[in-house]
């Protein structure tokens, strides 16, 4: 097996991983969504299942994709472009 293969299993293994992960806090959230309350109006504590579990965050940390990309707008891009020059 070479080291690529080897690399791709490992995030194989690690994708497989997140499925099981996200299949137990979507069997906790069933569970917990019936008894849990909070205040006095019997609120549900989280409103929505991505408040739980955040299935898509925790994919691009696997995946090694950074966060931070997806929050740098065009005219920062810009801004650097015209520094760079």
């Amino acid at each position: 097996m070479t080291p690529y293969e080897y690399e791709i299993r490992m995030l194989a293994c690690q994708l497989k991983r997140l499925d099981r992960e996200f299949n137990t806090h979507m069997q906790a959230w069933a569970t917990r969504q019936i008894k849990t309350t909070k205040g006095k109006k019997q609120e549900p504590y989280y409103k929505d299942f991505k408040q739980f579990f955040d299935y898509e965050k925790r994919e691009k940390e696997i995946l090694g994709l950074s966060l931070i990309d997806e929050q740098i707008d065009d005219a920062t891009i810009d801004l650097l472009r015209n520094v760079n020059k």
